[in-house]
């Protein structure tokens, strides 16, 4: 099933575009370590629009996806495309965490995947995220045009979105198993884990995660504890940097579960 760039509704145009690159054209949260069987059920966490949501069934037209976006606006897009291209499953209006909450949300629409719960944003270190990945050749005019773009981009909206814990959604949503576990959730990654108690972690088979780690904050050494903790439950982990953001606090960690090895 092929679903081009122009098959999805998104945010802003500049956004759905990097999305589509990511995501379909370099593939980016299926690395060769990981692999989509026959008819896989997927969790999309942190789906935005739900453009990982549409890989996985351009890829597996069979696939069963559970999407979480919690920011209602982006939500409704996310229900729209999943409708469009028929893809079975639930779209929740909620994110994940440790417990059953409802917080405030710091909301970008100008680059609405980097939105979060506001005790985790950091727009300043965001606006550095991007402005690092532009080439400006230091020229004072581009510096000052990009500044001013990237202040039109990361203007504030505050929200209030609920979160759940994912062992809470598996009581109420019950599956056999989760063959894929994708998790993007701009810094709150370690709390979507917390939320799995230990009774359905035999459950996920493979994780593909974003992992935020900063030297000086509050997410450092996240990497290594999280690698530690999925190997300690039985996971083979891969993590790696792309070379566009070497020095950011971005990396890619992805698991496979004991149960998957052959």
């Amino acid at each position: 099933m092929t679903i081009t760039l122009a098959d999805v509704e998104g945010v802003n145009k500049h956004e759905t575009e990097f999305l589509y690159d990511e995501i379909f054209t370099r593939r980016g949260y299926l690395p060769e370590a990981l692999h989509l069987p026959e008819n896989p059920v997927v969790f999309d966490v942190g789906a935005n629009i739900g453009m990982f949501t549409l890989f996985v069934q351009s890829e597996r037209p069979g696939a069963t996806v559970h999407s979480f976006e919690p920011v209602p606006s982006v939500y409704e897009l996310l229900c729209r495309n999943r409708e469009r291209h028929g893809v079975t499953g639930l779209a929740h209006p909620y994110g994940l965490a440790e417990t059953d909450q409802e917080v405030e949300f710091t909301h970008y629409p100008g680059y609405s995947t980097m939105s979060t719960r506001s005790t985790l944003a950091d727009t300043e270190a965001e606006r550095a995220f991007v402005r690092g990945q532009v080439r400006t050749d230091h020229l004072p005019e581009a510096e000052r045009m990009l500044d001013e773009l990237l202040a039109f981009r990361f203007r504030e909206e505050t929200v209030r979105c609920r979160l759940r814990p994912l062992s809470a959604v598996l009581d109420e949503h019950p599956v056999d198993r989760i063959d894929m576990l994708k998790i993007d959730v701009q810094r709150g990654e370690q709390q979507v884990l917390r939320g799995l108690a230990d009774r359905h972690w035999p459950l996920v088979r493979q994780i593909a995660m974003e992992v935020h780690d900063s030297p000086g904050s509050a997410t450092a050494g996240r990497l290594r504890a999280m690698t530690d903790e999925l190997e300690r439950r039985g996971f083979r982990v891969l993590t790696e940097q792309e070379d566009r953001y070497a020095g950011s606090d971005r990396h890619s960690l992805f698991a496979v579960s004991e149960h998957c090895r052959g």
